[in-house]
C-alpha cells in the first residue's frame, strides 16, 4: 500500500517549519478547534494534487506572516519505494519536484504516474470524507439518498449522469420525432417547401432543345479542330527542339576534342586537400612534442615528497576502529543508565509490595515463591473478577433491553399516526363497484377497436384521385388534373367526417375512462400502504414480546450475580489473611502480586550482570585509548581524540596521493611522447604516398599536377552539361540534322496553323450566338437562386444532424456506462458492502440491496426491507461509510491509497463507535488511515503512539494554538 510516511511543512496556513512522522495502519490527529487539524489534512492534498487556481473555490492556505509557501511529503511507494515530493510556490498549482530512491528525478508528470493518474476530485470521491458530506442526509429524498449511496459506490456516475441528462436535453432542443420546434423539424419543413417551388419552375424551362442540339454540333467540330491543332503544336515543338540543338552538338564535339590532350593526367582522389592536412598535423605533432618533453622535466623535479608508511598503516588501522570507540562509549553509558533505571525499577516494585527496608528487601529477594500458592490467589481472584463481570453483564443487558422496549413503545405510537386516513379507508370501501364498471369500459373499448376497421372503399377512390391529379399534370390535361383535384378533396372530407362521427359519442366515455384508471393507481398504492403498516405492527409486537421476556429472565440473573459476588469476596480476604500481607491491597494489584515479587528478583539479576558488563566496557576502551595517545604521540580529550587522529590521517593520505598523482603524470606524458613520434612517421609516409601516386618527386611539381588535373575535370563537367542538355531535348545522339531543312519545315508548318486558326475563330463566333440566344431564354434567375437556396439549406440540415448525432451518441455512451458500472462493478463492492454494514450496525441489517425501482433498502436479520429514508440519521452514515470503505478495499492492487477521515462519525454513539473503531483497525492493514478529530473520546480506543496532537505540535514550534 501507499504510505505517508512524514509530512514536512515550510509554510502552510498557520503552520511554519513543522515536522511530523507518520506510521502504518491508523494515526489519530486530535486537536480543539481552529488547532491546525484542516490545514494539515489541506496540505497532504494540495501537496499531492497541486495549489488551488483563482478558478478553483479551495482556500490556497498561502502563510500571511512568512514567505515560505509549501513543503515535502515522504512517500512509501509499492513499486518505485521511497519517494519524496516537494511542492513550493511557483505557477498556478505550485512548482513540484519528485525525488525517487534511486535517484531519478522529475516533475507533473512522473507524480501523476505515482497517483496512478488520479485527480483531485477522484481521490476526494473515494479516499476522502467528512462529516460536511453527512449532515445534509438527514433532509434527503428517497432518490437523493439512493443517489448519493450509488455516488459513494461506484466512482464518476454522479458526474456521468449530469453529462448524460445534459446531452438529452441538448439533443432534444435539436429534434423530436413529432415536434415542430426544435431546429432540424423546422429546417425539414422549409425544404420540402423548397422542393414544391423547384419543382413549378422547371416546367417553365422546356423551349430551346433546338438551340442546345446546334450547340452540341458546334462542339463536336471544334474538339476535331482542337485535335488537328494539337498534333500541329506537337510538330512544331519538335522541329524547335532540332533547332535548339544543333548549337549544342557543335559544342559536344569541340569539347571532345580538347579533352584527348589531358587523358594521361593522374591524380589522387582530394589530393590537394589531404597532403595539406597532413601537413599541417605533422606541425602541430612537431610542436606538442617540444612541449611534452619540457612538463616531463618539470614533473621530474616535484617528486621528491616521501611518507613514513608505518604511521599511516597504524593510523588507518586505528581509524576503522572509530565505529567501535563511539559503540563502547555509547554502550558505557547506556549501562550507566540501564544500572541507574534498575535501581529506580527495583525501589519502584518494593513501594508497591509495601516492603521499604533494606533487610527486608534482601530477605525477599532470596525468597522463593511458589507456584501452587499463587495458583490458588489466582483461583480465588478469578472467581471474585467472573462474578462481578457477570453482574455488569446482566446490568447493562437489562439497561439495552429497557431502552429497546422504549424504542418499541415509540415505533408503536408512530405507526398510528402513519394509520390510513378516513379519506383512504373510504376510497376502498368504494373501490369494488368502481373497479366493475372500469372493467365494463374497458371491454367496450376492446369491442369497438375491433369493429374500427379501414374503409378499403375510400382508400380506392383516394389512390385513383391523386393518380389522375398526377397523369393530367404530367400530360398537361388541365381537365384530368381538375377532376383528380375534387375527387381527392371530396373523399379526404368524407373520410373527416364519418371519423367525426364514430368519436363524438365516445368522448365521455373516455374521460370517465381516464378517471377511473388514476383512481385504480391511487387504490393500488393505498393497498400496498396498508399491507406495509400490517406487516411493520405485526413485526413490533412480536419484538415487544421478547423483550418482556427478556427483562424478567435478566431480573432473576441479576440476583443470583449479586449472591455469588458477595461469596467469593469474603473467600478472597480470608486468604489475604493467611499470609500476613501489611496494608490494604488495591484489587488492580492482586493479579500481579506474585509476578511483581518474581519480577524484582529477575531486575535484580539483571542488575548484577550490567555491573560486570560495564567494568568489561570500561578496560575495553581504556586499552584503545592508550594506542589513540601512542600513535598521536600527545594527550587528547576522551570526546575529540578521533576528531585529532582523522585530521593527521588526512593530511598523510593526502601528501601520498600527490606524489603518486606526480607519478602518473610521469607515466601519461611518456605515453603521449611515444605516439606523437608514431603519429608523425605515419603523416611522413601518407604524404610520400601521395607524390607517389602523382608520379612526381617533390611538392611544387606535385601543385603542378593538381592545376592540370583541375582543367582535365572542367572539361569534363561541361562536356557532361552538354550532354545532358541534349538528353534533356529528347534528342537522339545518333542522328545527323540539316539547318536549311529544319527551317523550311518549320515554315509550312506555321501556315498551316493559321488556315486552321481561323476555322476555329469562326466556330467560336457561332456558338458565341448561340450561348446569347440561350441566355435570353434563361434569363430569368429565379431557379438557379432557388436551386441555390435549397443546396444551402440541405448543407445546414446535414450539419445539425451530424450535430444531433454526435450528441446522442455520446449519451448513449454514457447510459451504457452507467448501466455497466451499476451491473457489473457495483455488484462485486456489495458484496464487501454487506459485511461491513452488518459490523457497524451489530448485525442487526443483514445487507444492502438495490430494489427492482433501483432504490436503495436495508434488510434486517429477519429479512424485513426497510427504505433509506425509514433509518435514523446514523444508520444511513453507517451506510454510506460501509460503501466508501468498500470501494476503497475493492481498489487495493489499483489505487492503494491512504484513508483521510474528517470526525464522519461523531453521531454515533457508544457501540457503535466502538464497531467503526474496530473496522478502522481491520482496514489499517491495508490502507493507511489518517483520522482528524476535536473529540477527546476517540483518544481512549487507541495507544499513545498513535495519537498526534497538532496544538501541542505548533506550540514547539512557537505558533499559538487556539
Amino acid at each position: 500500500m501507499l504510505t505517508i510516511k512524514k509530512i514536512q511543512i515550510y509554510g502552510f496556513g498557520k503552520h511554519e517549519n513543522l515536522t511530523i512522522s507518520l506510521n502504518e495502519g491508523v494515526t489519530i490527529f486530535y486537536g480543539l478547534n481552529e488547532a491546525g487539524k484542516t490545514t494539515i489534512q489541506q496540505f497532504i492534498l494540495q501537496m499531492l494534487f497541486g495549489f488551488p487556481t483563482r478558478q478553483q473555490t479551495q482556500r490556497k492556505y498561502e502563510p500571511k506572516a512568512s514567505t515560505k509557501f509549501g513543503g515535502q511529503l515522504t512517500l512509501l511507494h509499492p513499486i518505485h519505494g521511497q519517494c519524496i515530493i516537494e511542492r513550493v510556490k511557483g505557477k498556478a498549482a505550485g512548482d513540484v519536484t519528485v525525488y525517487l530512491e534511486d535517484g531519478t528525478t522529475g516533475q507533473d508528470e512522473l507524480l501523476a504516474k505515482l497517483l496512478y493518474g488520479y485527480s483531485r476530485a477522484s481521490f476526494e470521491s473515494i479516499f476522502s470524507f467528512s462529516l460536511h458530506e453527512l449532515q445534509g442526509i438527514e433532509k434527503m429524498s428517497e432518490e437523493e439518498l439512493t443517489h448519493l449511496l450509488l455516488a459513494s459506490g461506484t466512482t464518476g456516475i454522479q458526474h456521468l449522469s449530469a453529462l448524460e441528462k445534459k446531452m438529452d436535453k441538448e439533443a432534444n432542443e435539436l429534434f423530436k420525432k413529432t415536434g415542430k420546434v426544435p431546429v432540424i423539424n423546422q429546417k425539414i419543413e422549409q425544404l420540402k417547401q423548397l422542393e414544391r417551388t423547384i419543382k413549378l419552375e422547371q416546367g417553365k424551362i422546356q423551349t430551346f432543345e433546338d438551340k442546345l442540339q446546334q450547340l452540341q454540333l458546334l462542339e463536336q467540330n471544334l474538339e476535331n479542330l482542337y485535335a488537328i491543332q494539337k498534333l500541329q503544336q506537337q510538330q512544331w515543338l519538335q522541329l524547335t527542339v532540332q533547332k535548339q540543338a544543333l548549337p549544342l552538338i557543335k559544342q559536344q564535339q569541340t569539347l571532345q576534342q580538347t579533352l584527348v590532350n589531358y587523358q594521361h593526367v593522374q591524380f589522387p582522389p582530394e589530393g590537394l586537400r589531404r597532403y595539406e592536412q597532413l601537413k599541417d598535423r605533422l606541425l602541430h605533432e612537431s610542436q606538442q612534442l617540444m612541449q611534452l618533453k619540457e612538463q616531463y622535466q618539470s614533473l621530474q623535479n616535484k617528486v621528491l615528497a616521501t611518507v613514513d608508511e608505518q604511521t599511516v598503516n597504524e593510523m588507518g588501522r586505528l581509524m576503522q576502529k572509530e565505529a567501535i570507540w563511539h559503540q563502547l562509549t555509547v554502550k558505557e553509558q547506556n549501562l550507566r543508565d540501564d544500572l541507574f533505571m534498575l535501581e529506580q525499577e527495583i525501589d519502584a516494585q518494593f513501594r508497591l509490595l509495601g516492603v521499604q527496608e533494606k533487610e527486608a528487601q534482601e530477605i525477599l529477594l532470596g525468597e522463593t515463591v511458589s507456584l501452587q500458592q499463587e495458583q490458588q490467589f489466582q483461583h480465588q481472584l478469578k472467581k471474585l473478577e467472573d462474578a462481578e463481570e457477570e453482574l455488569k453483564f446482566h446490568l447493562r443487558s437489562l439497561e439495552q433491553v429497557h431502552h429497546e422496549l422504549d424504542a418499541i413503545t415509540q415505533q408503536k405510537q408512530r405507526l398510528k399516526r402513519e394509520s390510513l386516513t378516513k379519506e383512504e379507508e373510504h376510497i376502498l370501501a368504494q373501490w369494488p363497484q368502481q373497479k366493475r364498471r372500469l372493467e365494463q369500459l374497458r371491454a367496450a373499448k376492446s369491442q369497438r377497436t375491433k369493429q374500427k376497421q379501414p374503409d378499403i372503399f375510400f382508400w380506392m377512390v383516394l389512390f385513383i384521385g391523386l393518380l389522375s391529379f398526377a397523369y393530367g399534370i404530367f400530360q398537361k390535361n388541365v381537365a384530368v388534373a381538375v377532376i383528380g383535384a375534387v375527387l381527392t378533396m371530396l373523399t379526404i372530407l368524407l373520410m373527416r367526417f364519418v371519423r367525426q362521427a364514430t368519436e363524438t359519442p365516445n368522448k365521455e366515455q373516455s374521460h370517465l375512462f381516464r378517471q377511473l384508471e388514476q383512481e385504480e393507481t391511487t387504490v393500488q398504492s393505498i393497498f400496498l400502504k396498508k399491507e406495509r403498516l400490517e406487516d411493520r405492527w405485526l413485526h413490533v409486537n412480536e419484538q415487544q414480546s421478547e423483550k418482556e421476556q427478556q427483562y424478567t429472565k435478566l431480573e432473576y440473573k441479576i440476583q443470583q450475580a449479586e449472591l455469588e459476588s458477595e461469596e467469593a469476596s469474603q473467600s478472597l480476604q480470608h486468604y489475604l489473611k493467611r499470609y500476613r500481607l501489611q496494608g490494604t491491597i488495591a484489587r488492580t494489584l492482586m493479579p500481579e502480586l506474585f509476578m511483581r515479587i518474581r519480577g524484582v528478583q529477575e531486575l535484580a539479576v539483571k542488575r548484577k550482570g550490567n555491573s560486570s558488563l560495564l567494568q568489561e566496557t570500561q578496560d575495553e576502551k581504556k586499552s584503545l585509548y592508550e594506542q589513540l595517545q601512542q600513535v598521536l604521540d600527545g594527550t587528547f580529550n576522551e570526546h575529540e581524540i578521533y576528531v585529532y587522529l582523522r585530521t593527521a590521517y588526512l593530511e598523510a593520505q593526502q601528501q601520498q596521493q600527490r606524489v603518486q598523482q606526480t607519478k602518473d603524470q610521469l607515466a601519461d606524458i611518456e605515453r603521449n611522447l611515444q605516439g606523437g613520434q608514431t603519429r608523425m612517421d605515419r603523416y611522413t609516409t601518407e604524404m610520400t604516398q601521395l607524390l607517389n601516386e602523382a608520379q612526381v618527386q617533390n611538392e611544387q611539381a606535385y601543385y603542378e599536377r593538381y592545376e592540370q588535373f583541375e582543367q582535365q575535370r572542367k572539361i569534363t563537367t561541361e562536356l557532361q552539361t552538354v550532354q545532358a542538355q541534349l538528353a534533356s531535348l529528347n534528342f537522339p545522339h545518333d542522328k545527323h540534322l540539316i539547318e536549311d531543312s529544319v527551317i523550311e519545315d518549320m515554315r509550312v508548318l506555321e501556315q498551316e496553323q493559321d488556315s486552321l486558326q481561323l476555322e476555329i475563330d469562326r466556330c467560336l463566333e457561332q456558338r458565341a450566338a448561340l450561348q446569347i440566344e440561350k441566355e435570353q431564354l434563361l434569363n430569368d434567375e429565379k431557379y438557379g437562386k432557388l436551386l441555390q437556396q435549397f443546396e444551402q439549406e440541405k448543407s445546414e440540415l446535414q450539419q445539425l444532424i451530424e450535430h444531433w448525432a454526435t450528441k446522442k451518441a455520446v449519451a448513449t455512451a454514457i447510459h451504457e456506462t452507467l448501466f455497466r458500472l451499476r451491473e457489473e462493478k457495483l455488484p462485486h463492492v456489495l458484496l464487501k458492502v454487506n459485511a461491513i454494514f452488518r459490523l457497524l450496525t451489530g448485525g442487526r441489517y443483514d445487507q444492502l440491496v438495490i430494489h427492482d425501482e433501483g432504490y436503495f433498502v436495508a434488510q434486517d436479520v429477519a429479512g424485513f426491507r426497510y427504505q433509506m429514508v425509514e433509518l435514523s440519521q446514523a444508520t444511513k452514515e453507517q451506510a454510506y461509510i460501509a460503501l466508501r470503505m468498500a470501494l476503497a478495499q475493492t481498489l487495493t492492487t489499483s489505487a492503494p491509497f491512504p484513508i483521510i477521515m474528517d470526525d464522519p462519525f461523531v453521531h454515533f454513539d457508544r457501540n457503535r463507535t466502538d464497531k467503526m473503531v474496530q473496522l478502522m483497525k481491520e482496514v489499517g492493514y491495508e490502507h493507511q488511515i489518517l483520522y482528524f478529530t476535536c473529540h477527546d473520546a476517540m483518544l481512549k480506543h487507541w495507544p499513545k503512539e498513535k495519537i498526534i496532537d497538532v496544538g501541542a505540535l505548533a506550540n514547539e514550534r512557537g505558533v499559538a494554538s487556539t
